[in-house]
């Protein structure tokens, strides 16, 4: 009876411990279990890791094998094309653009060791298939001599010279050709004290636009003279980067579509983010391949940034680090900044901003959505721009401190953060969604115990709450210029220059030798040309209007193009290691956890396999694979996306190519399985690793 008694004891406790069980699914499922209501009761907000796997998302996110991708183990990669060989395997190879660009220099240096003569030199017009509007002149000289080339413009002030240093053998690069034309370019060889000695001139004749650059750029007000010989435009629905002159004449661009970030470096070249590679996000798939780019075309490093690029690629120091926007991907996107080692392409410093600011006001999948970062090195800090905090910020870089915020102090009013707002001194109107927040290096108010910032502020408004209540509403943009006293800290508005309403992107650019600031308005809702663009340049002191120029489309930024004609005209040096950088790394399985072979045959031509150097390219739809299985003899590895789960189903439109590393699986025969869309299939696709 006594044991009977107990036996009927632990059943009711265990039906009692399973209805617990099932009535607290139930509340968690309703959105009242216990660990909200602790959050609600106690007054504290949701984290949103809790919202956002509540989220509705898209795509398929079946698993073959349980297993989590750590994001934060990534595997360095310090390669080039012939890295390849490495892998046994039918997978077709595609070469990167280093290995293309240099292959075409080392044709033109030959062609040069044949001897042109100067009165009849070899003209090459768009000697790396990528820049339509260049060309490299190849000829010899007696003596040794510097030479000098010059684009007859449509005026005086619109011609574009370049100069190369002496020698005897001489490649000119020639760079601000018109399009559909027969332009006139002078030669002209210089001695030693400048003196021109000889002159010629030559007939280029080019093609015409691509019918997306018709019309691109229409003059509003022109000077006939600007501080930027050239201005380039690029990024958005601008696919072709192109640049005009001060008549607003296109004179160069890149004929391979673009449609993401260019950035400009000190060595006058240009790190371009590349359509080979991306990975996917919580929304768009991000870019994982950067070329460094010079404006003949020739590239000459690549790097893989993991987890995408975003928004901006700067230098640290004038040749040093790279600082990159990325995301975390954990949740979130366009977050993270890291800077990458320019010589190995490993990451040596990162931040995430969940990591400085507090969850509590991380209520959405772009929650900080970070647009511009830059170092000063005299300090060791950077400023960053997180637009939809409505912030400019400055933070230690290596100790992760706050030192102050630029903001409307309503923004962090009863927050934590209230204490780093600098307080504002004079009249102004705050910024809001701004872009471009850089601290410049010119002293504009004439206070060495200040720095200035500027920016473009949008002065639009997303999803933010806050923000809204005090938004004013004007529907027009800014060029602004702050004073910041950063031992007081207190901030005075020193310009506010209006310009066309732009919503995003857009920049600021302040030009110390010429004190003319420009407004490049890179994506306008409302204008009376029906047109998408606006660029600016005024006069900083008088305010002047000096250009004025609408342009077709939308566009992300515009800046000067700054060229290095003695870079241009010398032969390429190939490092050994010209592929850095790094990628998230397939798990390792323990065999025990594996089923059977898939018995389905993939056959969908929208996916596709290519390899460069050791990474595999799998191309296919966005966030319609899940897991990529490397099942061999003896391991199992496993390439898994599901915990990154998309937000936005407009984004499965985009097909991407996920480049998946295979330098950290062991020696090894494998055959490919995936998992692409609902099933699990065989690709038939086989590699082995050495």
């Amino acid at each position: 009876m006594k044991k009977w008694k107990k036996k009927t004891k632990i059943i009711v406790l265990l039906i009692f411990l399973i209805l617990l069980v099932l009535f607290a699914a139930l509340c968690w499922k309703k959105r009242r279990g216990i660990y909200n209501t602790y959050m609600k009761l106690t007054g504290q907000e949701i984290p949103y890791s809790v919202k956002e796997k509540r989220k509705k998302a898209y795509g398929y996110y079946e698993q073959k094998l349980n297993v989590s991708m750590n994001l934060e183990d990534t595997i360095p990669i310090a390669e080039n094309d012939d890295s390849a060989a490495a892998v046994e395997t039918t997978i077709p190879q595609e070469e990167t653009l280093v290995a293309a660009s240099y292959e075409i220099d080392r044709q033109l240096q030959a062609e040069q060791e044949n001897g042109y003569s100067w009165e009849e030199p070899m003209v090459i017009q768009n000697p790396y298939q990528s820049a339509p509007l260049t060309a490299v002149v190849i000829f010899d000289t007696p003596e040794e001599c510097a030479v000098r080339f010059t684009v007859k413009g449509k005026t005086e002030a619109a011609d574009i010279s370049g100069e190369i240093e002496a020698s005897v053998s001489h490649r000119v690069p020639v760079i601000g050709l018109y399009p559909d034309m027969d332009n006139t370019v002078v030669l002209e060889l210089l001695d030693e004290n400048g003196k021109v000695t000889a002159s010629q001139e030559l007939t280029i004749t080019t093609e015409a636009l691509p019918e997306k650059l018709t019309d691109a750029v229409k003059p509003v007000k022109v000077s006939g003279e600007s501080a930027f010989e050239l201005t380039m435009v690029y990024g958005q629905q601008t696919t072709y980067p192109f640049a005009y002159d001060c008549m607003g004449d296109i004179r160069w661009y890149l004929s391979g579509e673009k449609t993401t970030g260019l950035y400009m470096l000190s060595n006058c070249r240009m790190i371009v983010a590349d359509k080979a590679g991306y990975v996917p996000s919580q929304e768009k798939p991000q870019p994982t391949n950067l070329y460094e780019l010079d404006y003949l075309g020739r590239a000459y490093t690549m790097y893989y940034v993991a987890a995408g690029n975003h928004h901006e690629v700067i230098e640290k120091e004038p040749g040093g680090n790279l600082l990159v926007l990325t995301s975390s991907l954990e949740g979130h996107i366009e977050d993270k900044i890291q800077e990458i080692d320019r010589q190995t392409g490993e990451v040596v410093n990162e931040l995430i901003m969940g990591d400085i600011i507090d969850s509590e006001y991380e209520d959405r999948v772009d929650w900080t959505h970070l647009n511009t970062v830059s170092y000063q090195p005299e300090t060791d800090t950077i400023v960053i721009s997180p637009r939809n905090l409505e912030s400019v910020i400055k933070i230690n870089w290596t100790t992760k401190e706050i030192q102050w915020i630029l903001c409307d102090p309503r923004f962090w009013e009863g927050t934590e953060y209230e204490k780093y707002v600098l307080q504002p001194e004079g009249d102004f109107v705050y910024h809001f969604q701004q872009h471009t927040a850089y601290q410049l290096d010119a002293d504009l108010d004439g206070d060495s115990e200040t720095v200035e910032i500027s920016m473009f502020d949008n002065h639009a408004v997303k999803l933010r709450k806050k923000a809204m209540e005090y938004y004013d509403g004007k529907k027009e943009s800014y060029l602004l210029v702050y004073s910041v006293n950063e031992k007081e800290k207190t901030v005075q508005q020193i310009k506010k220059l209006p310009v066309l309403w732009s919503n995003i992107t857009s920049s600021t650019i302040y030009d110390e030798e010429s004190n003319h600031i420009f407004g490049m308005s890179g994506h306008v809702k409302v204008a009376e040309d029906k047109r998408h663009g606006m660029t600016y340049e005024f006069d900083y002191d008088t305010e002047e209007l000096i250009n004025q120029f609408s342009l077709k489309d939308y566009f992300y930024r515009a800046s000067e193009m700054k060229l290095d004609y003695n870079d241009l005209a010398a032969p390429m040096e190939l490092k050994e290691n010209y592929i850095l950088g790094e990628l998230f790394q397939p798990v390792k399985t323990n065999k025990w956890l594996w089923t059977k072979k898939p018995e389905q045959i993939l056959e969908d031509e929208d996916v596709t396999f290519h390899l460069t150097g050791q990474v595999l390219y799998v191309g296919t739809y966005d966030h319609q694979i899940s897991q990529i299985l490397f099942h061999g003899k003896d391991n199992t590895y496993v390439y898994d996306t599901t915990d990154i789960r998309l937000h936005d189903e407009d984004y499965l439109a985009y097909y991407e190519h996920l480049p998946v590393p295979l330098q950290g699986l062991a020696a090894d025969e494998y055959e490919i399985y995936v998992m692409y869309q609902d099933g699990f299939y065989d690709t038939a696709q086989k590699i082995t690793i050495k």
